[in-house]
């Protein structure tokens, strides 16, 4: 099969359920990773045609791209817990870029299969991707994109179910949000009142709350296996409902915590939601107190506070460089 780099490729890149990309599987170094192909962006590679200005402004959307893309996988590299899935390459062979990470091997299970688990095995899902996005958050990172398609799940190697979180090509660092003129990308079943606004022309802060939301709506879906109730002849989609000032109503029938915490993630103003730290602490203490988490959820392995505490103590190892970005042909 075809080479690409460093991967052979298991089979050609395709574009299913894959919107503005083609993606597939590769392995290098006897290990199998996931291997996607922007096609937005493409580099001017032998472009004799364009005239100076206009290769120019080719080469300077380019850097523009590398620069945005660095960044956030960087951010996200030093920031994951391991569940969400950091970035092996962000590499450019001739004219296309291509990002490479780890390939998970994901079982199927729909939203309304883990409706039907135990409210504890879901409330431990829902605390392992908590926990993944609050240290993305701790980076400032934005992930704009939490829907079901990129939430993976898989069997560790006790047989538990954990979460792995994925796709971080929507999102941007809150200190660097989409500017005018440039698309919000995602699902509008899980965007947020403020990114619908966005869209419509006001002028509103676009933070890591975004997630916030997204998750609310996610996390309703996984308790009762559909979404928050709004007035459906008035919105088509939760974040625009809450825009527009509907209260989105929660099931009556979650425990009054999971109850009480949705309602407050799905709140209108972006100030009100609680953080994913909050979030994660509430999941993951059975009791409901939001001071102090009674577990910490670490590269799918659940461990004690105590043993949380100790790990912490310890002198910890400092990130290095990223050595993931290699422009350029391989």
């Amino acid at each position: 099969m075809e080479r690409l780099g460093s991967y052979q490729l298991s089979a050609a890149l395709t574009n299913q359920n894959a919107g503005y990309s083609l993606w597939g599987f590769g392995t290098k170094n006897g290990r199998e990773y996931f291997v996607k192909q922007f096609v937005e962006q493409k580099y001017p590679e032998n472009d004799t045609v364009s005239s100076p200005e206009r290769l120019q402004k080719k080469l300077d959307a380019c850097r523009k791209f590398e620069k945005r893309k660095t960044e956030l996988y960087k951010v996200l590299n030093e920031n994951s817990d391991g569940n969400a899935v950091r970035i092996e390459e962000f590499f450019r062979i001739k004219s296309k870029y291509y990002i490479s990470m780890q390939k998970i091997n994901a079982v199927h299970i729909s939203v309304s299969d883990i409706a039907k688990l135990p409210t504890d095995a879901i409330r431990r899902l829902c605390a392992i991707i908590a926990h993944s996005v609050a240290c993305l958050h701790e980076g400032k990172l934005v992930h704009a994109d939490l829907k079901p398609d990129n939430i993976l799940f898989m069997k560790t190697a006790s047989g538990a179910l954990t979460a792995k979180v994925i796709d971080f090509d929507s999102g941007f660092l809150e200190s660097s949000p989409p500017g005018p003129g440039e698309t919000i990308v995602g699902d509008f079943h899980y965007f947020s009142p403020e990114a619908c606004m966005c869209i419509w022309g006001e002028e509103i802060a676009l933070t890591c709350k975004m997630d916030i939301f997204a998750l609310g709506v996610l996390f309703h879906q996984y308790f009762t296996g559909v979404l928050p109730k709004f007035d459906t002849e008035q919105s088509d989609y939760s974040g625009e409902a809450a825009a527009k000032g509907d209260v989105l109503t929660v099931s009556d029938e979650l425990p009054p915590e999971i109850r009480d915490l949705l309602t407050r993630m799905l709140c209108r103003e972006a100030e009100l939601r609680p953080t994913a730290h909050e979030v994660y602490s509430i999941l993951s203490n059975k009791d409901g107190d939001t001071g102090c988490p009674v577990v910490q959820i670490n590269d799918d392995v659940v461990i004690s506070a105590a043993e949380s505490e100790a790990i912490a103590s310890k002198p910890q190892p400092q990130p290095t460089k990223n050595p993931f970005y290699r422009p350029g042909d391989l």
